[in-house]
């Protein structure tokens, strides 16, 4: 879920998910996320980020019908690194190398 539709170039979003473990044994979970650029042709790119969770490892387990909840906050701001485009952006979290739903939303322009 983000915190807003349309973020300011120069701004951030914030998200949250819930992840839960619907199995019958203990899940060992690698999670990431992903987020889709705005290219300049209107093609988006994908670029992937390591979530971090409470532990110092890159992995969280989980029990067999344990939740957790994830949030993130990922910034626009103009770096070296990467040039932003406005328009049509979305993120999707990443679980064991397996991809969830896209989220929308839209940067806008400076």
């Amino acid at each position: 879920m983000l915190d807003r539709v349309r973020v300011a170039f120069g701004g951030s979003i914030r998200f949250t998910a819930v992840i839960r473990n619907a199995g019958a044994e203990e899940a060992r979970l690698a999670i990431d996320y992903v987020v889709h650029h705005n290219k300049a042709n209107g093609s988006q790119s994908a670029k992937t980020f390591k979530l971090t969770t409470r532990t110092r490892t890159r992995t969280r387990t989980l029990g067999p019908g344990e939740a957790m909840e994830v949030t993130r906050e990922h910034s626009f701001r103009p770096i070296t690194t990467r040039r932003y485009h406005p328009g049509a952006h979305a993120i999707a979290l990443q679980i064991n190398g397996v991809a969830s739903a896209r989220a929308e939303f839209e940067l806008q322009a400076p």
